[in-house]
């Protein structure tokens, strides 16, 4: 069914946006040059970095100086820094009375999480090039808009309430609610603009059914914008017709990748639509993981980004474990001067999983349901989306023969009990009712199942 919200060629930065190609990659190899200089100057890991290199920013002349010679920065880099410095690192590079914010990754444990911290100015750009993305989706002054993710010491929920106010939206943040009371003052203040995870949507409307609501007619949503999870092919058009709703979809990182679906969407045709990467905000480069050669169109590859204009924490080529498919800039229609990725699809190299839009690494569970040796065997992990369209996520133990059944449920309450404060997430913890698999190698990643692509394309059986 066609929407009525129709998108244009929504230009947001038009003296960037419609550059041909070659005049923006002189544009942004300035912007490039000047942050290389800057973080070698003033960040006492990145000036460590080109020291064990032996180059300095003037051996530097050209892009291909840059991914040849550069070396990369991990998140080992950043959290030993941290350790050895804390709370900041060397690599902090600005004053301490200049940091107007200080993030930590959404991780699973303190040690785990690498610190962030911005200026004002930091904060400034962040938020402009998120009011970019919701520009692109036809967001405008006066729409409400509701922001679905708590306010904590991560990164994303802050900075998605400055970019919908830069551009004028009346924001209702709601995170902190529980999705029927989201769905009153949806309902209540004609809410016309979400940003939501994939499943989070699902979730939304098989609330608003199971209340009485049809999406489309008792709601005023009109825009919708996600991120944070690949889902289905079919699940875009699905959506849409559901909500009566035009969706965008975006990828970003706190390491300050980012991109967005221009006008014609996360799905164009029977294919997947592409995501516009913002490189006038950083610089992504996609390669192979085993050669650290850039891949080919169309290839698979890992991202590695550097941010333009970061001040207070800055660094150079972070990899990030994300696994896309990349394409360039011609192969979307619209003319942005802008290399792609494949929307809907971005998973991970490691062994991370996103749940309720925190990262979570199977090793720090491993460490709460491992440390319990004595007792436990082995589990394992599912992540998954119940009928209702909710992330749920819920660990199987299998203890050691032996264990009594009054130690069994206390060591099951000790694990939730940890897992939380670790996590910040509400796990499921059960006893198996079958022996697990041992496994020899890779034990992380075998152990864990993630079912959520499959749930979105599911229909509901009731």
């Amino acid at each position: 069914m066609k929407k009525e919200l129709q998108l244009d060629n929504r230009y947001y930065k038009p003296e960037i946006e419609t550059m041909p190609r070659e005049e923006f990659l002189a544009f942004q190899w300035k912007q490039l040059q000047t942050q290389i200089r800057y973080a070698y100057e003033n960040s006492g890991l990145c000036k460590r970095q080109f020291g064990e290199a032996k180059i300095t920013p003037d051996d530097i002349k050209t892009r291909e100086d840059f991914t040849n010679r550069v070396p990369y920065t991990t998140k080992h880099d950043l959290l030993t820094d941290q350790w050895e410095n804390p709370p900041y690192g060397t690599r902090l590079a600005v004053r301490k009375d200049e940091i107007f914010a200080t993030y930590l990754t959404g991780g699973t444990s303190g040690k785990g999480q690498e610190v962030h911290t911005a200026t004002r100015e930091d904060i400034d750009c962040w938020a402009d090039a998120i009011a970019m993305m919701y520009y692109w989706a036809g967001w405008e002054k006066g729409d409400k808009a509701m922001n679905s993710l708590p306010l904590g010491i991560t990164q994303a929920s802050r900075l998605l309430y400055e970019g919908m106010q830069r551009l004028g939206c009346d924001v209702f943040n709601l995170g902190m609610y529980d999705t029927k009371t989201k769905l009153e003052h949806m309902k209540r203040f004609e809410i016309s603009c979400l940003d939501v995870s994939p499943s989070y949507i699902e979730s939304l409307a098989y609330e608003a059914e199971r209340f009485g609501f049809d999406p489309a007619r008792d709601f005023s949503v009109k825009k919708i914008m996600m991120a944070g999870q690949a889902y289905p092919l079919s699940f875009i058009s699905k959506t849409e017709d559901k909500w009566q709703a035009k969706i965008c979809d975006n990828y970003a990182a706190t390491q300050a990748a980012m991109g967005c679906t221009c006008q014609n969407g996360p799905v164009i045709g029977n294919r997947r639509g592409y995501y516009h990467l913002f490189e006038h905000f950083a610089l992504h480069e996609v390669i192979d993981p085993k050669t650290g050669l850039l891949v080919n169109h169309g290839e698979v590859g890992e991202m590695v980004v550097t941010p333009l204009h970061q001040m207070a924490s800055p660094f150079l080529r972070f990899k990030l474990g994300d696994k896309v498919r990349y394409f360039p800039y011609d192969a979307c229609d619209c003319g942005r001067p802008f290399p792609l990725l494949e929307a809907g699809t971005i998973a991970r190299y490691d062994d991370m999983l996103k749940i309720k839009g925190v990262n979570i690494w199977p090793q720090a569970i491993d460490e709460v349901l491992l440390s319990t040796k004595d007792e436990t065997a082995e589990y394992k992990g599912r992540v998954y989306l119940t009928k209702e369209k909710r992330e749920e996520v819920e660990v199987s133990v299998e203890f050691k023969a032996g264990v009594t059944q009054d130690n069994k449920q206390q060591l099951i309450s000790k694990i939730f009990k940890e897992l939380r404060d670790i996590t910040g997430i509400r796990f499921s913890v059960m006893e198996a009712t079958e022996e697990l698999p041992r496994y020899m190698m890779k034990a992380t990643s075998l152990r864990w199942t993630d079912e959520r692509i499959d749930g979105l394309g599911k229909k509901r059986m009731d």
